[in-house]
């Protein structure tokens, strides 16, 4: 009896501490429908599950791969040059630095005037740019965990940026809109001083940090052709959100009707590179409440929790109303980027590559000049940037690729 006994106590206690989970990773924010946590227990069992899966997977992925990792490092005769903690933008914003050894076509010696940048010197090579915008559920990550992969990427020959930006509950999808659009104008402004090209930027992003970055360039390029009507859902009365237009005048339509090419349009990035992310924040959030994660999810709050701001923060709902909407929807190949890779693990239970599908049929219709799809098959949701890690990865050498042929 006494061990029955206790074997029910464990039992029972294991079953109460699954509780503490939701209140763990609750946010600051109740969602607006359901003012209180999920304490259902089936809807407890999904959230523990879920994140259990979650971080098995990262256990199982990432724990091998830093490993391999760090012996290349120690072996690997080519040096990355780090530059870290350059101020960017507004507020405490900070980025990183990545520069590889690769060959120099045209020198010239640059010196950076920034009192943390002032023992820099580096030849000017007009290398491509990466901004890279990593993911992390919108509420969390950090630049320095980028390292690994920014170093890969920088020794392919690749001026890599890592910025940081502001996440939930510090901000919303706006304010993470405009943090990437500073990284970007800081990058324009600042790309010779390392060795880059400003003329050849090119936006990186995986899981959340793709939905930021192709929201900021999906937005603007519809604004550029004067803007949409603001999304109406019946019954939706909660104020739309304003995504921030790109730091600069708008293009004048007789500006792109007659091939001239403004300032703003000589800043934008050359090129989109999207990993695993998500594109339809409608189709997304019921997706999490099939789930039964929707409630610990920081994606509503950041998106302002409502159906027509979930419309409104959706890359593929700019692009096909634009086809629809705009008076010259044929414009918006020449506003767009003139690149565009999406990659996505056919295994993704975290964001089904249904959204990446639906954003690629989108752009082939925008006649993309460059547009390219490709589903990783048996890869998850962290496996295509997890294996942009590791040099002597087969699966390595296969992004690398796709990656080049778009830069």
């Amino acid at each position: 009896m006494p061990s029955s006994y206790s074997r029910r106590q464990r039992l029972f206690l294991a079953f109460l501490a699954s509780f503490f989970l939701p209140l763990w990773i609750a946010l600051t924010d109740a969602p607006q429908a359901y003012p209180f946590l999920p304490y259902h227990p089936i809807r407890v069992y999904k959230v523990v599950s879920t994140y259990a899966e979650l971080q098995f997977n990262k256990l199982m992925r990432l724990v091998p791969l830093f490993g391999h990792f760090a012996r290349f490092q120690l072996t690997n005769s080519k040096k990355t040059d780090m530059i870290k903690n350059v101020a960017y933008g507004r507020g405490n914003n900070l980025l990183d630095i990545y520069i590889g050894t690769s060959p120099v076509t045209s020198p010239t010696t640059e010196h950076a005037d920034d009192d943390n940048e002032s023992d820099h010197t580096v030849e000017s090579n007009g290398s491509p740019v990466i901004v890279y915008v990593y993911g992390g559920a919108w509420d969390s990550g950090h630049k320095s965990m980028m390292m690994p992969m920014a170093q890969n990427l920088a020794n392919q020959g690749y001026i890599v940026i890592v910025p940081d930006y502001t996440r939930y509950p510090h901000a919303k999808i706006e304010d993470m809109v405009r943090d990437v659009q500073d990284a970007v104008v800081w990058t324009t402004q600042n790309a010779t001083r390392y060795g880059g090209d400003p003329a050849n930027i090119y936006l990186m992003g995986s899981g959340s940090g793709a939905h930021v970055a192709s929201l900021a360039i999906m937005n603007d390029a519809v604004e550029q052709l004067g803007g949409l009507p603001s999304p109406a859902v019946e019954g939706d009365t909660t104020p739309i959100v304003k995504i921030p237009s790109w730091p600069d005048q708008p293009v004048p339509h007789h500006d792109l009707k007659s091939g001239l090419q403004p300032q703003r349009m000589k800043e934008r990035v050359q090129g989109l590179i999207l990993f695993s992310g998500v594109f339809d924040i409608t189709f997304y959030y019921a997706y999490l409440h099939k789930r039964g994660i929707e409630e610990v999810s920081a994606m509503p709050r950041v998106m302002h929790q409502s159906a027509s701001n979930y419309l409104a923060c959706s890359p593929s709902w700019l692009l096909s109303t634009a086809t629809t909407t705009l008076e010259r929807p044929e414009l918006l190949e020449q506003v767009l980027p003139k690149s565009i890779l999406i990659i996505h693990g056919e295994q993704d239970r975290l964001i089904p590559a249904h959204s990446s599908n639906t954003l690629f049929t989108l752009l082939c219709a925008a006649e993309i000049p460059n547009i390219k799809f490709k589903v990783y098959t048996g890869q998850s949701h962290l496996d295509p940037a997890i294996d942009l890690i590791l040099p002597s990865n087969a699966i390595t050498a296969a992004l690398l690729n796709d990656v080049a042929d778009v830069i």
